[in-house]
């Protein structure tokens, strides 16, 4: 039933993504597009940012996605993933709470999970991600259950599928070991427990330690260290993702119910009055707790909860050298406020005659308010570039595309062709590759705006660019001005859209470009790639113009179509 369930509900909440081609998970543009070439091999050659976002993807993810292209398209599949570990996910919070208490605390475990919408909104895109709830929820069931086999297997893929979960989970199984052996109070875990267990701990860490080698082996690593980050923007608040200056344990512990209540679907007032009366029976429900009962089966929660701790004071310490430190705490609290919220709930109902249809029917209404709730969660519609796509599916299949980085986020996904930079790989904490991806940036930039039309030739020429895509508004005056805007007509976000899967980007790029750009643009409106006399080329739609700037001899002589 829970399978079932599960399955409906997220049938229901990904539906628009399941039968539209253009709709998915932003992150499928960094991280899977490029698998399309097993099914093409004469797709994303010698290109850097394929080159990058291959080791960029662990290999378990990787593996998965190869033995299902031989069935679906890896960007089809990018769909279905997240609905099987949806599902499984479902299936390991309920036997969580069926072995802290009893199948009851097991369904309300799962009405809350259902309800919660940042489980989804990490799982969509079946990326690495989305493997570390499922799998650190797999690994604490085998410890609950008694069951070696069952988190064994769980470390193994934690180091294949998400390598940064494999050190919470190994390491709140080394605590309690450790603790068992010292003479602590409480039964030592069920692994590691034998040789082969210690084996299989060194294999996990051997994994994740040579996958974080071979980024740099590549070329493209290692990461930034946080001297090296200081006084950069691009990782600032205005930068490609703020990690400096790192927030607070407050409000890392916070965070979350910021999605528990409803605030981002009923505003305020709603979200505030339904997180009133929640903390009303939350708190009610907590003195009827028999904690004391749950204190033995809660020791496994406490070690992976102090692994998580640890983990994450260090990678502060260690700044991006352990990756980014919220990681280490995030999937941990989530997990932990789901279980915690289901046995609240469950003690402030619990001890009373409660008519028999009430359960069926609280079940019905969970179902049908999560399907509601979990609607298009991290799922983004595309639909609107389609001829531009299709006018890009004609021109050659080595092609190098070069146009406004959040525009060409699109390109290698949908029309299957190399881009000369995109926002969604534009990772300045890997030093390596950003050595080679910010000079292209800075010169795609100063092409791009420029006012004369020798520099854009030369722009492409240089860097045998086959296409320019180009969009006038990106032009504008309150585009190049800056703020947050909706995906493609650019409106700013003041706009009141409710909730809509429109993507939300930031103009006129992240810092340091936007000044870079401001800086080219002050004072002017005269751009050469808005000349048409300069630039010919394909009308697209209203505002958007693929201008073909092959060689002449290489160009057809009708126009791409």
């Amino acid at each position: 039933m829970v399978t079932l369930l599960s399955a409906a509900i997220f049938t229901f909440a990904h539906f628009p993504g399941l039968t539209n081609p253009y709709i998915i998970n932003d992150d499928v543009r960094q991280q899977i597009y490029w698998m399309q070439a097993w099914l093409d091999p004469q797709l994303f050659q010698n290109d850097l940012l394929t080159d990058y976002a291959r080791h960029y993807v662990p290999w378990g993810v990787k593996g998965i996605y190869w033995l299902a292209s031989f069935v679906v398209g890896p960007i089809y599949f990018s769909k279905v993933l997240p609905g099987l570990l949806f599902v499984a996910l479902s299936l390991c919070l309920y036997r969580i709470g069926a072995a802290l208490k009893d199948r009851a605390l097991g369904w309300t475990t799962v009405g809350v999970f259902w309800l919660m919408p940042f489980f989804l909104a990490d799982l969509s895109g079946g990326l690495a991600r989305g493997f570390a709830a499922p799998l650190l929820a797999f690994f604490w069931l085998g410890w609950l259950e008694g069951r070696p086999g069952v988190m064994g297997l769980g470390l193994i893929l934690q180091a294949l599928c998400i390598p940064y979960i494999f050190p919470v989970a190994a390491g709140a199984a080394t605590l309690a070991w450790a603790a068992a052996r010292l003479g602590r109070r409480g039964k030592p875990p069920p692994f590691p427990a034998k040789t082969v267990h210690w084996l299989l701990l060194a294999l996990g860490a051997g994994s994740v330690l040579f996958f974080n080698i071979s980024l740099t082996t590549a070329g493209f690593g290692p990461l930034v260290s946080g001297a090296e980050m200081a006084g950069r923007p691009e990782f600032m608040s205005q930068g490609r993702y703020p990690i400096i200056p790192v927030p607070s344990i407050f409000r890392e512990l916070i965070l979350p119910w910021e999605r528990i209540p409803p605030f981002p679907e009923g505003g305020i007032m709603v979200g505030s009055l339904v997180l009133v009366c929640l903390l009303l029976v939350v708190g009610y429900g907590a003195r009827r707790v028999d904690w004391a009962g749950l204190k033995p089966r809660l020791q496994s929660a406490a070690y992976l909860g102090l692994a998580s701790l640890l983990l994450y004071l260090l990678a502060r310490l260690l700044l991006l050298r352990l990756f980014i430190p919220d990681r280490y705490l995030l999937y941990t609290l989530n997990l932990f406020y789901g279980v915690g919220l289901a046995v609240c709930l469950r003690a402030a109902v619990q001890g009373r005659q409660w008519p028999r249809w009430l359960a069926p029917l609280i079940l019905v209404l969970v179902v049908a308010l999560s399907g509601l709730r979990l609607r298009g969660v991290e799922l983004y519609d595309y639909s609107p570039y389609r001829p531009l796509f299709t006018a890009l599916a004609q021109t050659p299949k080595d092609a190098l595309l070069a146009g406004h980085p959040n525009l060409m986020d699109n390109i290698p996904t949908f029309a299957r062709r190399r881009a000369f930079a995109t926002f969604e790989l534009a990772h300045p904490w890997s030093k390596g590759y950003w050595e080679k991806l910010r000079p292209r940036l800075e010169e795609l930039f100063t092409a791009y705006y420029a006012a004369d039309p020798e520099v854009v030739r030369d722009f492409c020429r240089k860097h045998r660019i086959s296409f320019l895509v180009v969009d006038d508004r990106h032009f504008t005056p309150d585009f190049l001005q800056g703020g947050r805007f909706y995906v493609p007509d650019l409106a700013p976000l003041t706009t009141d859209r409710g909730r809509v899967m429109a993507e939300k980007i930031r103009g006129p790029f992240f810092a340091p470009f936007a000044e870079q750009i401001q800086g080219l643009t002050q004072g002017r409106r005269q751009f050469a790639l808005l000349s048409r006399e300069h630039f010919p080329g394909q009308e697209i739609d209203a505002h958007l113009r693929l201008v073909d700037m092959r060689p002449r001899e290489q160009q057809p002589t009708q126009p791409v179509k």
